[in-house]
């Protein structure tokens, strides 16, 4: 059994979390979820005025996702979760009103389709090419941000340190009205957790340049705080008065793209009722005029008029009264003459020609079942 020391990675809310467990001598793999008053500190900070979807990629058991989703209570907003643990996704379903169990890489999600982003990533570094390292916060970031919608909002959970020139370039090219807070004394101390909010850009920005004065301020501000961990930086219920509003969903009924990569039966079935392929072949198979009907003509029909409705079964069904009413049926049968042409050098060709007539098959009484052609 490895035993896990001081600096190294723990798991956390759902995600590996870097730094020791207090009151302990080693460090060692748990659950730790974000505590529900840091939870509520960062609810107070956000509003929204109608229904949204909000999504959290590293869910547990889902109970930040719920504390932020009471928010929007007068509304019916919709829950999103990804959890990579099956006991927890399990326990989530419980909580959230889609779960899939999976990685959030292996998950398809509708892109722009939400609104609220509560983002809790790994709190580690991992290779990449070349052997170069990359914190998977940053990875997080920039892989999920496309799932919320313009002027969606983000709640980013990381540690301070983090808070160097790579992770700030990839929030100011992605959001504005960004804005950063610690958690309090007690809960800060193990990991270091600062909670970012901010709104998604209509379109990321290409240039630097870009950025207003009052963004400038701010970027500044947090490379301070990464660069000076002793930096004194706002807490979560500071009493600035800033808030983000969530934004509305504008089709919340419509169901979106939310499917983890194994598909059970009743996302099978979904995916074939929604599929254009099957929609074709559902036209092509079932009749979608079951109920048409022949309108009385201006004129009275002629007996060929008849034998043609009667022959393309248009007009089956009972005819005549008393002892003379019988079953009329039409039909139409294939026929195939067969010559045989003898050729010069003594072989035979055979030719088949295939001829359609039609016909009406009518039923006595007494049952004798006669066809006309």
């Amino acid at each position: 059994m490895h035993i896990w020391t001081e600096g190294e990675i723990l798991y956390v809310a759902g995600a590996w979390r870097e730094g020791t467990m207090r009151n302990e001598g080693v460090a060692k793999m748990g659950y730790y979820p974000t505590p529900l008053t840091m939870m509520m500190k960062i609810k107070s900070r956000l509003t929204c005025t109608g229904a949204c979807r909000l999504m959290d990629p590293c869910c547990g058991e889902g109970d930040a996702l719920a504390e932020l989703a009471s928010m929007s209570s007068g509304f019916e907003s919709m829950t999103y979760g990804i959890e990579l643990d099956g006991h927890r996704a399990q326990a989530a379903q419980d909580k959230i009103h889609h779960v899939v169990h999976c990685g959030y890489e292996r998950a398809r999600v509708e892109q722009a389709s939400m609104q609220l982003l509560f983002l809790n990533p790994p709190y580690d570094a991992q290779s990449g090419l070349g052997g170069l390292e990359m914190r998977k916060e940053l990875i997080f970031l920039r892989d999920l941000s496309k799932l919320l919608a313009p002027d969606g909002v983000l709640v980013f959970v990381i540690p301070r340190y983090t808070l160097g020139p790579e992770m700030v370039n990839a929030l100011f090219q992605r959001f504005t009205n960004l804005a950063v807070y610690r958690f309090d004394d007690d809960e800060y101390q193990a990991f270091r957790q600062v909670v970012i909010f901010g709104q998604r850009r209509k379109k990321n920005l290409t240039s630097a340049k870009a950025l207003s004065d009052t963004e400038r301020q701010m970027k500044n501000e947090m490379l301070m705080f990464g660069k000076d961990m002793e930096q004194s930086m706002p807490y979560l219920d500071e009493p600035d008065g800033r808030m983000w509003l969530v934004p509305p969903a504008v089709d919340i009924a419509v169901p979106i793209l939310f499917r983890g990569y194994v598909l059970d039966e009743a996302e099978l079935c979904l995916d074939l009722a929604q599929s254009d392929v099957f929609k074709i072949a559902d036209n092509l198979l079932l009749s979608t005029d079951a109920q048409a009907s022949l309108k009385r003509p201006l004129l009275p029909f002629r007996r060929t008029h008849m034998a043609t409705l009667i022959s393309a079964g248009a007009l089956n069904g009972a005819v005549g009264v008393g002892a003379d009413r019988h079953m009329v049926v039409g039909m139409t049968r294939k026929i195939v003459n067969r010559d045989i042409v003898r050729n010069e050098d003594g072989s035979e060709t055979v030719i088949d020609t295939e001829s359609y007539v039609t016909a009406v098959r009518t039923i006595q009484p007494d049952g004798t079942i006669l066809d006309l052609q």
